[in-house]
C-alpha cells in the first residue's frame, strides 16, 4: 500500500526550498538571507509561520519573544513554537509586547531593542498587525542600528494610522466595518455621563491628567473619558467593575445585532497583543449571553493579581480534567486570525 503524503509539513503550496544561495542564478543568490539574524516579536500562528519560513530560508540564528500575556490555560501545555525551538537561550521573556501606558510602551520598545543587541540579532520581525504598523516602534529600531523586516518608519508615517483613518471616515459618514472600539470609555460615561462628573472623578481619585485636556470644553466626552481611563491605568486603579463592563458590552452588542441582523461580530480584549477574538452570531439574546460569559472569562484571566490569575488557571485545569476537554474551544467560532489591532491572543 503506498504511503500517504504528509501534506501537513510538506505541502508544496506552503513549504518549499527557500535557500536562495543554492540557486544557479548569480542574481537570485544575491538575495540570499541565510546570514540574517532576526528576533520575532509577534505571537501565535504568525510566530510559528515565521519560524517555519526562516528555517526553509536557511536562517539558523533567530529568536522569539514570549510574553506573560501569551497566557496558556493549562500550565503544563506547550505551544508548537516552543516544541520546535528547544534552545531556551533563544526564547526571551517579557511582561507584554506594548505596555498598558505610553511610558510602559516606551520601556517595552527599549527592552526589545536591548534583547536584540544582547543576543546577537540584527533585525526584528513584528508580524503583520499592530506592532508592524507602529511608526514609533520601527523608528526606534532603525535608530538603534537594527533592521526592521517590513515598511520603514518613513513609509509608515506617509501611510498614516488606520485607527485615525477610521475615526476620520466615521466623522464624515464614510462607510466602515461596523463595530465599537471605545466600550471602556462608554462604560465610564454610563457611570459619569457629564463633563462635570468626569472632572469631579479626576479630583476625587487624584488622577494625573493633562490640564490642557481637562480644560478643553470642545473635547468630545468619549475622548475625555479615554484620557481619564489612561490616567487610572497608570495609577493602577479601576474606575468601573467587570460587571459594569459586561453590562455595557451587552448594550453595544445588542445594538449592533439590531442594526446588522444575522451578522457575525468579534469581541477582542486589548492589552498586550493581537490575534485572539471571539466571534458571535445569532440573535440579540443568544449573542449577548455568549458575550457576557466570554467577558467574565477574560476578566478572570486578565486579573492584575498574579496569585488570583494562577488560582484561576488551576481551577480551569481541574475543570478540564473532569470534563476531558479544553474550555477554550467552546468560545472560538472561527479559526485563529492574523493580528489586526492592539490586542491579545
Amino acid at each position: 500500500m503506498p504511503q500517504a503524503a504528509d501534506y501537513y509539513m510538506h505541502n508544496p503550496l506552503i513549504h518549499r526550498e527557500r535557500r536562495l544561495a543554492k540557486s544557479t542564478s548569480e542574481w537570485v543568490r544575491s538575495f540570499s538571507c541565510e546570514d540574517l539574524k532576526p528576533l520575532i516579536v509577534c505571537r501565535g500562528p504568525i510566530r510559528k509561520e515565521a519560524m517555519d519560513v526562516y528555517h526553509e530560508m536557511g536562517i539558523s540564528h533567530f529568536g522569539i519573544l514570549l510574553s506573560e500575556k501569551d497566557s496558556i490555560v493549562y500550565p503544563n501545555a506547550l505551544a508548537p513554537e516552543l516544541r520546535q525551538l528547544t534552545d531556551s537561550r533563544r526564547v526571551h521573556r517579557v511582561p507584554d509586547y506594548t505596555g498598558a501606558s505610553k511610558e510602559e510602551r516606551v520601556e517595552r520598545i527599549n527592552q526589545i531593542i536591548q534583547i536584540a543587541k544582547d543576543n546577537g540579532y540584527d533585525s526584528i520581525f513584528a508580524g503583520y498587525g499592530f506592532m508592524a504598523e507602529d511608526e514609533e516602534f520601527v523608528a526606534a529600531i532603525e535608530a538603534a542600528g537594527l533592521s526592521f523586516i517590513g515598511p520603514c518608519a518613513a513609509t509608515q508615517a506617509r501611510a498614516g494610522k488606520k485607527d485615525e483613518a477610521k475615526r476620520t471616515a466615521l466623522s464624515v459618514n464614510v462607510s466602515v466595518t461596523p463595530g465599537v472600539d471605545n466600550v471602556t470609555a462608554r462604560t465610564l460615561l454610563k457611570k459619569h455621563p457629564t463633563r462635570e462628573q468626569l472632572l469631579a472623578l479626576v479630583k476625587a481619585e487624584e488622577l494625573s491628567c493633562d490640564s490642557k485636556v481637562l480644560k478643553d470644553t470642545k473635547l468630545p466626552l468619549e475622548t475625555l473619558a479615554d484620557h481619564i481611563l489612561m490616567a487610572s491605568y497608570a495609577k493602577g486603579i479601576d474606575l468601573y467593575s467587570i460587571e459594569e463592563l459586561c453590562a455595557q458590552v451587552q448594550i453595544e452588542v445588542a445594538e449592533l445585532f439590531r442594526k446588522h441582523p444575522k451578522s457575525r461580530f468579534r469581541l477582542k480584549a486589548i492589552g498586550g497583543g493581537g490575534g485572539e477574538g471571539t466571534a458571535y452570531s445569532g440573535g440579540v439574546t443568544s449573542g449577548c449571553q455568549e458575550c457576557r460569559r466570554e467577558i467574565d472569562r477574560q476578566g478572570r484571566r486578565r486579573s492584575p493579581d498574579p496569585c488570583a490569575r494562577g488560582s484561576q488557571r488551576s481551577e480551569s485545569q481541574r475543570r478540564w480534567r473532569q470534563q476531558k476537554r479544553p474550555d477554550r474551544t467552546e468560545h472560538r467560532a472561527d479559526p485563529p486570525q492574523r493580528d489586526t489591532a492592539p490586542g491579545e491572543r
